[in-house]
């Protein structure tokens, strides 16, 4: 009886988490169209009150970046959370006569899926860095 209310207790805990984790994703969503739609408007108001239509590639540039954020989100989640463990990891170790164990531990410790999360999370770097100098780039040139 004392395990089935265990069990129990942590079926309704995760019931609870899992609308909350759906309302925030919706919200995000909802969040970045709004985002989105206003960005595209800059750019059509930015192009024509200047004539000049590159204001409106900029925030399409923006745009895709807004994309980027949105869709990797699980990507900058799951990196949060391999540090927060990492960290959690070298915590356990606190005896100094274990330090070599702990490096040698640590370094076994990453995964192939820690790899494959971090280089998603540089590749997002990538995305967001070169659509931005890709719609921002001829910019430069007037800090100069």
């Amino acid at each position: 009886a004392k395990y089935m209310l265990r069990y129990e207790s942590a079926i309704r805990h995760a019931l609870k988490k899992r609308p909350v984790l759906k309302q925030h994703v919706i919200l995000s969503t909802r969040k970045a169209m709004v985002l989105s739609i206003a960005v595209f408007s800059l750019g059509v108001w930015l192009s024509l009150e200047y004539n000049d239509w590159s204001w409106f590639a900029r925030s399409g540039s923006m745009v895709v970046v807004i994309g980027i954020f949105l869709t990797s989100s699980q990507i900058i989640e799951n990196s949060r959370r391999l540090r927060m463990r990492r960290a959690h990891h070298e915590l356990n170790f606190t005896r100094d006569f274990a330090e070599d164990i702990k490096r040698g531990t640590l370094q076994r410790s990453r995964s192939l899926d820690e790899d494959i999360w971090e280089n998603g999370l540089r590749g997002f770097y990538l995305l967001v860095t070169g659509t931005l100098v890709w719609g921002f780039g001829d910019l430069v040139a007037y800090l100069f």
